[in-house]
């Protein structure tokens, strides 16, 4: 047992524990207790960053090889990290707004991470399925944080229900596995199937594994849950799925296939299934979207299905280009996410964001967007950067992780693959192009969008546009810094 191994979980679970026992003494004696659990949360973000720095120098397997620390998984914790300090920087409108929940709400953002960092170093199944479940269950209740919401408790539900039988097939797959391995442990079952033959059990419970993670990233067709949720949960919560959450959960799947090296099952072809699918679904399913809550969730699938047909090639390059694309994609959520957390409600109107399911409907439909450029052109222009970049238009960074992802599929000779998915892309550029047209050419109308005062949310959003415009001059440091880390 090494308990530095573990430092950086720890900072993040203890942060949360102070914040939730102050506020049982504290909080409901002082008013503005909120602000001190924003700065605890912040406090333990920076520690757990200061710790995970410290951890690339710990390399190897602890706890009798269930935890695994490596340059990759410090890596990958270091950027879920940062994505958390900025949701938090974000959410301090909400919280302020919503005092009485708000050492919850931040203490289950902190336990999520804390869940996703134990699993992205998972070095077996039993400590897989622990880590993934307290990853998963602050996410349910933050789904259904918002009381005053039908919607928000109708997506709570669902994604708890369906988040359940994830579960059932991750250990029915796990079962199965150990049941016809005699193993759980990564590196042991690496070493056994290397000059061995599979049992066809194997596969099958390594294929349940997976497939129990395509629904924990809302990959198609396991992305039922994701319009609903997007739709009913608060802004601020949206934002912490499409980035902290999907970006650990992607990078999960990554590693399943680096350390368990499934080549020789032969799931490429499942992989590209599921990402097309998921290009599919993500490509089509946001046209007719009016929510732009909706619209932005089922391009989040289309994202994904980017990522899998990345990593489907189970190549160096392939690997990389999944890596990048992730990155890339949960800094462009962050903007796009984040500015619906800039919106306070309509002028002319009592309708707020967040208060109700029939002001947030009215607020987040596109229309509402309406000649945005014309009373809020800063605000227009930073969104319209993060759709060009979404859609892929270069030189913005959106356009090289679309490029590596394609590079490598060619590489790897999946060529008809690679022209479905450039369609695809093109298609999913109508609807981010539509917002753009809705902001800039449609007359101004009576209720416009009001914006919130505070400076929090808009260095984010500010930070995120000028990433998309510098990326260029990063990308070959980046690049060499994901191959070092990767070993290839």
């Amino acid at each position: 047992m090494f308990l530095p191994s573990i430092y950086p979980e720890l900072a993040l679970f203890c942060g949360a524990l102070i914040i939730l026992l102050s506020d049982v003494f504290f909080g409901k004696n002082k008013a503005e207790f909120f602000r001190a659990s924003y700065f605890i949360a912040l406090f333990s973000c920076l520690a757990s960053l200061y710790f995970t720095a410290h951890s690339t120098f710990i390399v190897g397997s602890f706890f009798h090889g269930m935890f695994f620390v490596s340059s990759l998984t410090c890596f990958i914790k270091f950027i879920a990290v940062i994505l958390l300090i900025l949701v938090i920087i974000l959410s301090l409108e909400f919280i302020a707004k919503e005092k009485e929940i708000s050492a919850e709400f931040l203490a289950l953002l902190l336990i999520s991470t804390s869940g996703g960092m134990f699993l992205i170093s998972a070095n077996d199944f039993m400590t897989f399925y622990l880590s993934l479940e307290l990853q998963s269950l602050p996410l349910y209740l933050l789904a259904s944080i918002n009381r005053k919401s039908g919607k928000s408790s109708e997506s709570g539900m669902k994604y708890f229900i369906l988040g359940s039988v994830a579960s059932g097939l991750l250990l029915l797959g796990i079962s199965l596995f150990y049941g016809f391995s005699g193993t759980t442990n990564f590196d042991v079952a690496t070493y056994l199937y290397s000059n061995n033959p599979v049992p066809p059990a194997v596969i099958l419970g390594f294929l349940l594994i997976v497939i129990a993670m395509f629904f924990k990233i809302s990959a198609a067709p396991f992305h039922m849950w994701t319009p609903d949720v997007y739709e009913g949960s608060n802004a601020i919560v949206t934002t912490f799925f499409a980035t902290v959450a999907k970006f650990i959960g992607v990078m999960v799947l990554l590693r399943l296939f680096l350390d368990l090296s499934p080549s020789w099952i032969g799931l490429e072809k499942v992989l590209i299934l599921v990402a097309l699918a998921s290009m599919a679904v993500g490509s089509f399913g946001a046209i007719k979207q009016n929510n732009i809550k909706r619209l932005l969730a089922y391009s989040s699938v289309g994202h994904v299905g980017f990522a899998i047909f990345g990593l489907s090639t189970l190549s160096a390059s392939g690997i990389k280009a999944c890596v990048i694309y992730m990155i890339i994609y949960a800094l462009l959520s962050l903007g796009s996410f984040g500015f619906l957390n800039l919106i306070f409600g309509l002028k002319n109107s009592s309708h707020h964001a967040g208060l109700s399911d029939q002001s947030d409907n009215k607020i987040f439909d596109i229309s509402s967007f309406s000649g945005l450029a014309k009373t809020n052109p800063i605000m227009a222009a930073f969104l319209a950067i993060l759709m060009f970049s979404t859609a892929g238009i270069p030189p913005l960074a959106g356009f090289f992780s679309k490029f590596y992802v394609i590079g490598a599929a060619i590489k790897s000779e999946y060529y008809i693959s690679s022209i479905v998915a450039v369609l695809f892309s093109v298609i999913s550029a109508f609807y981010y192009l539509r917002i753009v047209k809705v902001m800039y050419f449609d007359e101004v109308q009576e209720n416009q969008l009001q914006f919130i005062s505070r400076y929090n949310p808009k260095i984010v959003i500010g930070f995120v546009v000028a990433f998309n415009l510098l990326f260029i001059a990063f990308l070959k440091p980046l690049l060499d810094a994901i191959q070092t880390m990767l070993g290839f």
